[in-house]
């Protein structure tokens, strides 16, 4: 059986996963990383920062494929809305699968993270002399 980031997928599965990772690697701000101790074959996951020692400070998870006998099963995450919550990995299905995918990313917030600029204060002296721009202090 191939091995597709850790996780033993069929030979027919496997090329599958390894062009829907590929595909969703090229939009950027995410990691690939395998979860071996879930029963019973393991679970592949995407989020957009890696796996922490401390399980409660990952975040952005927004695809989990398992590996399965005959097909691989993609599991919607849990604050996503659009789709079912299971889903067959197929080859005349991937396009829609990889678009389905792209919805749960916005749909977990797990986008790229935007540093929006603080506002400047308009009391601040720019010259930076210590001195507060008022008159009379």
């Amino acid at each position: 059986m191939p091995n597709v980031h850790g996780i033993e997928f069929n030979s027919n599965q496997s090329e599958l996963v390894k062009d829907l990772v590929r595909e969703l690697l090229k939009d950027g701000n995410c990691a690939v990383y395998a979860l071996n101790n879930m029963k019973p074959n393991g679970e592949l996951r995407m989020a957009t920062t890696p796996p922490t020692p401390n399980p409660r400070q990952v975040g952005g998870v927004f695809l989990r494929i398992r590996p399965g006998i005959n097909e691989a099963t993609i599991v919607r995450p849990m604050n996503a809305k659009a789709g079912d919550p299971l889903t067959k990995l197929a080859k005349l299905t991937q396009a829609e699968t990889l678009e389905m995918i792209r919805i749960w990313r916005k749909e977990t917030k797990s986008g790229p993270i935007l540093i929006k600029s603080a506002p400047v204060s308009k009391l601040t002296n720019p010259a930076g002399s210590g001195r507060s721009n008022q008159a009379g202090v």
